[in-house]
């Protein structure tokens, strides 16, 4: 538990002076991704590309404290293996919450860090990512569900914002994440060089 709070208030500092930035792109991840969820089909196609660039960009900010929001399209440049990682893990988690939601939370927690893995080596395909989060999370999913949870109060906050708020959470929470999966992969929360 004690990581998981290092892990928060080390994000809080990878994006001091650079709050603003991080929610101009949370702003413009989340009305492509709003815009594409009009059609099951356009969200299926966009989430990995989507997800992925935003990742880059979270990270890149985070690390160099540059907003290049080109970044949130660079996903679009490795389509095919973003687009393979996007649909594999929105039909795996859906199957898993078809079967009575613990499936589901269980597939979400051990698929989690494919696109960290994806941002991370770019060679590596959408399937081999998820193959390898499935095994980086062996033991972990637990543990990463409970660090998830700790954002369920600041979420509730954002409703009283009117949503405004989640583009303040969502960098947050993501570069808490990208900390998590460096703190697992390579025992630190610093960029890999």
């Amino acid at each position: 538990m004690n990581d998981h709070v290092m892990m928060m208030r080390q994000a809080k500092q990878m994006l001091a002076n650079n709050w603003l930035n991080a929610a101009v792109g949370a702003l413009i991840y989340g009305v492509i991704s709003g815009a594409a969820s009009f059609t099951y089909i356009g969200s299926l196609i966009l989430y990995g590309p989507l997800t992925f660039g935003f990742i880059l960009f979270i990270a890149c900010l985070a690390d160099t404290k540059v907003s290049n929001f080109e970044l949130l399209f660079r996903g679009f440049n490795r389509f095919v293996e973003t687009l393979v990682a996007g649909l594999l893990y929105t039909v795996i988690v859906g199957i898993g919450f078809m079967l009575l939601i613990v499936p589901g939370i269980i597939a979400a927690c051990g698929l989690a860090q494919a696109f960290f893995i994806m941002v991370d080596d770019a060679e590596i395909s959408g399937i081999d990512a998820l193959k390898m989060s499935w095994n980086m999370m062996n033991g972990h999913k637990t543990d990463w569900f409970l660090l998830q949870l700790r954002f369920i109060g600041w979420a509730l906050l954002c409703l009283l914002t009117c949503g405004i708020g989640y583009f303040f959470l969502t960098p947050y929470m993501y570069v808490t994440n990208l900390n998590y999966y460096r703190q697992l992969r390579y025992g630190n929360y610093l960029p890999a060089k």
